[in-house]
């Protein structure tokens, strides 16, 4: 039964619970978890069932600590610098059994990915307007830069929600849109009268807000059901 939390395929859930021991295994006591472990952790705290209640607030960092019970776990450090431990097997515990049914096909991964190239231009010129002032992270506090500035779509019009809408009203199916790839690396359409709809339902459309790169990773999923156009 495979598993993918933060874009890492895991075979059991084993595997996950090994990768969770290992970075704690490099990660001693009140030393901030490595930035290249934070997808994979925030993803995978995000199946706790306190997980709203923990993160409430928003979380600066992740740590790690000894339990008055001898045991090593997890620590979310708040805005306000406290620490709340958070279990990673409670966690696996409560990722669904059957994760099959939930993959997505390789051609709407393609597409949204062809979405983002298309758009990089309005998030550029959105994140340097605001750049332009001085301004914090609404999860973390922490002010915002270049380097630790990313542009978030503001909830309910999640990226996600905006390209079903625009797929939706254009009676697109996703997996027969043909996206090419630019210097074998970058997702695009080669249909560029798709890509100017988009651009410009997305320019109309899109509420865009800056937060910190580790305050996007912790921001909760809105479900769409692309199951519907596919």
């Amino acid at each position: 039964m495979p598993y993918k939390i933060g874009e890492i395929d895991f075979r059991t859930k084993d595997d996950i619970g090994a990768r969770c021991r290992a970075i704690l295994k490099e990660t001693p006591d009140n030393y901030i978890v490595d930035e290249n472990h934070l997808r994979f952790l925030f993803e995978l705290f995000k199946f706790h069932d306190e997980w709203d209640q923990k993160s409430i607030d928003g979380v600066k960092e992740i740590t790690t600590q000894t339990t008055e019970h001898g045991t090593r776990c997890f620590a979310l450090v708040k805005r306000d610098g406290k620490k709340i431990d958070i279990s990673f097997p409670h966690s696996i515990k409560l990722i669904p059994t059957k994760r099959t049914k939930v993959l997505i096909p390789q051609g709407l991964l393609d597409y949204k990915s062809a979405a983002r190239t298309a758009i990089k231009t309005q998030i550029f010129n959105f994140r340097d307007q605001v750049l332009s002032h001085q301004i914090k992270c609404p999860y973390t506090g922490v002010e915002l830069n270049r380097d630790n500035c990313a542009i978030d779509h503001t909830p309910p019009l999640t990226f996600d929600r905006l390209l079903f809408d625009f797929t939706n009203e254009e009676l697109i199916s996703p997996l027969e849109i043909e996206v090419g790839s630019r210097n074998g690396v970058v997702a695009e359409f080669v249909n560029k009268s798709v890509e100017a709809a988009w651009q410009k339902y997305h320019q109309e459309n899109a509420e865009l807000r800056a937060v910190s790169k580790i305050g996007n990773l912790q921001l909760s999923k809105v479900p769409v059901p692309w199951e519907e156009v596919l």
